[in-house]
């Protein structure tokens, strides 16, 4: 954990006061990404949103995760993409708050929440919840792994899912931790994930049961986005991926100019 300096980093440091968090893990790893961390919540201040954050920002590190997943991707929208953020927790279906509701540029909201799947949980899902991995660090050096990342986006719509309401456009944002980020498994992953169908003869794996966007069971998720921020050689990056549910509602599907400049997929019903 490098040392957070009180003038530098204000809100940061006075999350990490009495936090559950502190001591258990490096968080924050290096001066680059406790500014970044400063500076999602310097944003959530400046909305008048920080408030909401606070108890989780205190709390065991996996809640402090979640509430810096649900920051970054608001920060991402209002700074990185200029589009203001309309309404903290709003009521979905059967009155669930989703995170946020982001303008679209072109004067509709959408309704977004999300979801942070963690390695912890990838490797339960593959070895249970009794393997001795998960009392190690995230990675260990020349370590080859299986995994199934496609479950991990697939658990993520089903836990959505219900908050998602059939008046708006709507998003659900996957800012991941898992052992290899979705970006950089790539599109097929996602396509596994979210379009591929139950094939008839399989009885395990990803083709034993239909995609979300396979069928019209999801008819309420407009979309899913990979959102991924990593710190390689050349700083700070933001990446931002956006698959359409060819089977959405009209009234939830994502407007066609959202977002021009990021990649788009769709898959065919």
């Amino acid at each position: 954990m490098v040392a957070l300096e009180p003038v530098r980093h204000p809100l940061l440091a006075g999350a990490a006061l009495g936090a559950q968090w502190v001591g258990t893990d490096e968080f924050p790893s290096c001066l680059e990404w406790a500014d970044e961390h400063e500076a999602w919540l310097q944003f959530a201040d400046r909305q008048g949103a920080l408030s909401r954050y606070l108890t989780r920002l205190k709390g065991p590190k996996e809640r402090r995760d979640e509430a810096f997943s649900e920051i970054a991707v608001a920060y991402f929208y209002g700074v990185k993409c200029g589009l203001p953020i309309l309404e903290w927790e709003p009521q979905g279906e059967a009155g669930k708050a989703g995170e946020f509701v982001v303008a679209d540029g072109f004067g509709q909201g959408i309704f977004v929440e999300v979801k942070s799947p963690g390695w912890e949980d990838e490797i339960a899902k593959a070895e249970g919840q009794g393997s001795p991995r998960l009392l190690q660090p995230k990675y260990i050096h020349a370590e080859a792994r299986s995994t199934g990342p496609w479950a991990s986006v697939r658990h993520a719509v089903r836990k959505a899912y219900p908050k998602m309401p059939a008046t708006m456009p709507t998003l659900l944002v996957v800012k991941d931790d898992l052992m290899v980020s979705l970006h950089d498994w790539g599109r097929l992953v996602m396509d596994i994930a979210l379009y591929a169908p139950k094939l008839p003869t399989s009885t395990s794996g990803y083709s034993a049961e239909d995609g979300p966007f396979a069928n019209r069971d999801y008819e309420r998720l407009g979309g899913v986005v990979v959102f991924t921020v990593d710190l390689p050689a050349q700083g700070m990056r933001y990446r931002f991926s956006l698959f359409d549910n060819p089977y959405a509602l009209e009234s939830v599907a994502v407007p066609r100019g959202f977002l021009p400049d990021y990649p788009r997929f769709t898959g065919s019903p």
